[in-house]
Protein backbone atom coordinates (compact mmCIF):
# COMPACT_ATOMS: atom_id res chain seq x y z
CA UNK A 1 0.00 0.00 0.00
CA UNK A 2 2.84 2.44 0.82
CA UNK A 3 4.40 2.34 -2.67
CA UNK A 4 0.99 2.94 -4.21
CA UNK A 5 0.35 5.97 -1.98
CA UNK A 6 3.86 7.32 -2.63
CA UNK A 7 3.46 7.09 -6.41
CA UNK A 8 0.04 8.76 -6.44
CA UNK A 9 1.17 11.58 -4.16
CA UNK A 10 3.62 12.74 -6.84
CA UNK A 11 0.86 13.20 -9.45
CA UNK A 12 -1.48 16.07 -10.20
CA UNK A 13 -5.20 15.51 -9.44
CA UNK A 14 -5.89 14.93 -13.14
CA UNK A 15 -2.99 12.49 -13.38
CA UNK A 16 -4.15 10.72 -10.22
CA UNK A 17 -7.71 10.29 -11.54
CA UNK A 18 -6.29 8.92 -14.81
CA UNK A 19 -3.91 6.58 -12.96
CA UNK A 20 -6.68 5.22 -10.72
CA UNK A 21 -8.99 4.71 -13.69
CA UNK A 22 -6.27 2.96 -15.67
CA UNK A 23 -5.36 0.61 -12.83
CA UNK A 24 -9.01 -0.29 -12.25
CA UNK A 25 -9.49 -0.97 -15.95
CA UNK A 26 -6.51 -3.32 -15.92
CA UNK A 27 -7.79 -4.98 -12.74
CA UNK A 28 -10.96 -5.77 -14.65
CA UNK A 29 -8.78 -7.59 -17.18
CA UNK A 30 -7.20 -9.77 -14.52
CA UNK A 31 -4.20 -7.66 -13.54
CA UNK A 32 -2.87 -9.21 -10.28
CA UNK A 33 -3.22 -5.99 -8.25
CA UNK A 34 -5.93 -5.86 -5.56
CA UNK A 35 -8.70 -3.59 -6.77
CA UNK A 36 -9.35 -2.36 -3.27
CA UNK A 37 -5.93 -0.66 -3.17
CA UNK A 38 -7.03 1.85 -5.81
CA UNK A 39 -10.43 2.39 -4.21
CA UNK A 40 -8.95 2.94 -0.76
CA UNK A 41 -6.27 5.25 -2.18
CA UNK A 42 -8.98 7.32 -3.93
CA UNK A 43 -10.77 7.80 -0.62
CA UNK A 44 -7.58 8.44 1.33
CA UNK A 45 -6.39 11.25 -0.95
CA UNK A 46 -9.84 12.83 -0.61
CA UNK A 47 -9.67 12.78 3.19
CA UNK A 48 -9.07 15.92 5.24
CA UNK A 49 -6.60 13.89 7.31
CA UNK A 50 -4.37 13.26 4.30
CA UNK A 51 -1.39 15.63 4.67
CA UNK A 52 0.24 14.79 1.33
CA UNK A 53 0.36 17.36 -1.52
CA UNK A 54 -2.25 15.56 -3.61
CA UNK A 55 -5.91 16.14 -2.72
CA UNK A 56 -8.89 14.71 -4.61
CA UNK A 57 -12.62 15.32 -4.53
CA UNK A 58 -14.21 12.24 -2.97
CA UNK A 59 -17.39 12.33 -5.07
CA UNK A 60 -15.46 12.77 -8.31
CA UNK A 61 -13.05 10.02 -7.27
CA UNK A 62 -15.95 7.68 -6.54
CA UNK A 63 -17.64 8.41 -9.89
CA UNK A 64 -14.40 7.83 -11.82
CA UNK A 65 -13.59 4.63 -9.91
CA UNK A 66 -17.09 3.21 -10.29
CA UNK A 67 -17.12 3.96 -14.03
CA UNK A 68 -13.65 2.43 -14.49
CA UNK A 69 -14.65 -0.70 -12.55
CA UNK A 70 -17.73 -1.22 -14.72
CA UNK A 71 -15.75 -0.50 -17.91
CA UNK A 72 -13.09 -3.08 -17.01
CA UNK A 73 -15.67 -5.73 -16.14
CA UNK A 74 -17.67 -5.04 -19.31
CA UNK A 75 -14.54 -5.24 -21.45
CA UNK A 76 -13.73 -8.65 -19.94
CA UNK A 77 -17.27 -9.81 -20.67
CA UNK A 78 -17.21 -8.74 -24.32
CA UNK A 79 -13.70 -10.11 -24.72
CA UNK A 80 -15.12 -13.50 -23.84
CA UNK A 81 -18.23 -12.97 -25.94
CA UNK A 82 -16.39 -11.99 -29.12
CA UNK A 83 -13.06 -13.80 -28.86
CA UNK A 84 -13.63 -16.36 -26.09
CA UNK A 85 -13.16 -19.61 -27.95
CA UNK A 86 -10.06 -18.58 -29.97
CA UNK A 87 -8.47 -17.23 -26.78
CA UNK A 88 -9.22 -20.42 -24.83
CA UNK A 89 -7.70 -22.46 -27.66
CA UNK A 90 -4.43 -20.52 -27.63
CA UNK A 91 -1.43 -22.05 -25.78
CA UNK A 92 -0.64 -18.94 -23.71
CA UNK A 93 -4.21 -18.63 -22.40
CA UNK A 94 -4.23 -22.23 -21.16
CA UNK A 95 -1.78 -21.23 -18.42
CA UNK A 96 -4.44 -18.98 -16.88
CA UNK A 97 -7.66 -20.62 -18.05
CA UNK A 98 -6.70 -24.10 -16.93
CA UNK A 99 -9.28 -26.86 -17.49
CA UNK A 100 -9.79 -27.01 -13.73
CA UNK A 101 -10.50 -23.27 -13.52
CA UNK A 102 -12.90 -23.45 -16.47
CA UNK A 103 -14.80 -26.34 -14.90
CA UNK A 104 -14.96 -24.51 -11.59
CA UNK A 105 -16.38 -21.34 -13.13
CA UNK A 106 -18.90 -23.25 -15.25
CA UNK A 107 -20.00 -25.11 -12.12
CA UNK A 108 -20.76 -21.74 -10.49
CA UNK A 109 -22.92 -20.78 -13.47
CA UNK A 110 -24.81 -24.09 -13.27
CA UNK A 111 -25.37 -23.68 -9.55
CA UNK A 112 -26.23 -19.98 -9.30
CA UNK A 113 -27.24 -19.11 -12.86
CA UNK A 114 -26.76 -15.51 -13.96
CA UNK A 115 -26.53 -14.43 -10.30
CA UNK A 116 -22.93 -15.64 -10.30
CA UNK A 117 -22.05 -12.35 -12.05
CA UNK A 118 -23.15 -10.52 -8.92
CA UNK A 119 -21.14 -12.89 -6.72
CA UNK A 120 -18.11 -12.63 -9.00
CA UNK A 121 -17.54 -8.97 -8.06
CA UNK A 122 -16.67 -10.18 -4.53
CA UNK A 123 -14.38 -13.00 -5.66
CA UNK A 124 -11.05 -11.34 -6.67
CA UNK A 125 -9.34 -14.57 -7.63
CA UNK A 126 -12.12 -15.63 -10.02
CA UNK A 127 -13.67 -12.28 -11.02
CA UNK A 128 -12.08 -12.03 -14.46
CA UNK A 129 -12.67 -15.74 -15.19
CA UNK A 130 -16.36 -15.45 -14.26
CA UNK A 131 -16.96 -12.35 -16.38
CA UNK A 132 -14.99 -13.77 -19.31
CA UNK A 133 -16.85 -17.08 -19.06
CA UNK A 134 -20.16 -15.19 -18.93
CA UNK A 135 -19.25 -13.74 -22.29
CA UNK A 136 -18.30 -17.12 -23.80
CA UNK A 137 -21.66 -18.52 -22.62
CA UNK A 138 -23.39 -15.61 -24.42
CA UNK A 139 -25.08 -14.24 -21.34
CA UNK A 140 -27.29 -11.27 -22.25
CA UNK A 141 -25.25 -8.04 -21.99
CA UNK A 142 -28.12 -6.26 -20.22
CA UNK A 143 -28.31 -8.99 -17.57
CA UNK A 144 -24.56 -8.88 -17.06
CA UNK A 145 -24.47 -5.10 -16.73
CA UNK A 146 -27.37 -4.97 -14.24
CA UNK A 147 -25.84 -7.57 -11.92
CA UNK A 148 -22.35 -6.08 -12.18
CA UNK A 149 -23.57 -2.50 -11.64
CA UNK A 150 -25.54 -3.54 -8.55
CA UNK A 151 -22.54 -5.34 -7.08
CA UNK A 152 -20.20 -2.42 -7.84
CA UNK A 153 -22.72 -0.05 -6.24
CA UNK A 154 -22.21 -2.03 -3.02
CA UNK A 155 -18.45 -2.59 -3.05
CA UNK A 156 -17.00 0.60 -4.59
CA UNK A 157 -18.65 3.26 -2.37
CA UNK A 158 -17.96 1.23 0.78
CA UNK A 159 -14.20 1.25 0.18
CA UNK A 160 -13.90 4.80 -1.21
CA UNK A 161 -16.00 6.52 1.43
CA UNK A 162 -14.65 4.38 4.26
CA UNK A 163 -11.10 5.49 3.42
CA UNK A 164 -12.31 9.08 3.03
CA UNK A 165 -13.98 9.12 6.46
CA UNK A 166 -11.20 7.28 8.32
CA UNK A 167 -8.26 8.63 6.30
CA UNK A 168 -6.02 8.98 9.33
CA UNK A 169 -6.32 5.28 10.12
CA UNK A 170 -5.53 3.95 6.68
CA UNK A 171 -4.03 0.66 7.95
CA UNK A 172 -7.20 -0.14 9.83
CA UNK A 173 -9.25 0.77 6.80
CA UNK A 174 -7.33 -1.74 4.66
CA UNK A 175 -7.87 -4.51 7.24
CA UNK A 176 -11.53 -3.66 7.73
CA UNK A 177 -12.11 -3.45 3.98
CA UNK A 178 -10.85 -7.00 3.47
CA UNK A 179 -13.16 -8.26 6.22
CA UNK A 180 -16.07 -6.26 4.85
CA UNK A 181 -15.65 -7.68 1.35
CA UNK A 182 -15.59 -11.21 2.71
CA UNK A 183 -18.57 -10.43 4.94
CA UNK A 184 -20.60 -9.17 2.00
CA UNK A 185 -19.74 -12.28 0.01
CA UNK A 186 -20.76 -14.57 2.89
CA UNK A 187 -24.04 -12.69 3.33
CA UNK A 188 -24.78 -12.95 -0.38
CA UNK A 189 -24.02 -16.68 -0.49
CA UNK A 190 -26.28 -17.26 2.53
CA UNK A 191 -29.02 -15.20 0.90
CA UNK A 192 -28.76 -17.13 -2.37
CA UNK A 193 -28.82 -20.38 -0.41
CA UNK A 194 -31.99 -19.36 1.44
CA UNK A 195 -33.71 -18.39 -1.81
CA UNK A 196 -32.66 -21.65 -3.46
CA UNK A 197 -33.94 -23.66 -0.47
CA UNK A 198 -37.31 -21.90 -0.57
CA UNK A 199 -37.58 -22.51 -4.31
CA UNK A 200 -36.74 -26.19 -3.81
CA UNK A 201 -39.41 -26.54 -1.13
CA UNK A 202 -42.02 -24.86 -3.34
CA UNK A 203 -41.25 -27.19 -6.24
CA UNK A 204 -41.32 -30.18 -3.90
CA UNK A 205 -44.75 -29.21 -2.54
CA UNK A 206 -46.04 -28.72 -6.10
CA UNK A 207 -44.73 -32.13 -7.12
CA UNK A 208 -46.30 -33.84 -4.11
CA UNK A 209 -49.59 -32.04 -4.75
CA UNK A 210 -49.55 -33.03 -8.42
CA UNK A 211 -48.84 -36.67 -7.53
CA UNK A 212 -51.66 -36.62 -4.98
CA UNK A 213 -54.10 -35.27 -7.57
CA UNK A 214 -53.06 -37.95 -10.04
CA UNK A 215 -53.56 -40.60 -7.36
CA UNK A 216 -57.01 -39.27 -6.54
CA UNK A 217 -57.96 -39.31 -10.21
CA UNK A 218 -57.33 -43.08 -10.43
CA UNK A 219 -59.56 -43.80 -7.43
Amino acid sequence: MEWFIHHLSALTPTGAYAWLAGILLLCGLGLPIPEDLSLIAAGYFSSAECHLPLHLNVHKAFAICWTAVLAGDTFSFFLGRWFGRPILASPWASRYFTPRRQLRVRAYFRKFGTRVVFLGRFMPGLRFSIFFCGGTLHLKPSVFFIYDALAAAMSVPVLVYLAWFFGGQIDRVVTYARHTEHGILIAIVIGVGVVALREYRKRRRRRISAEAQKGAAFL
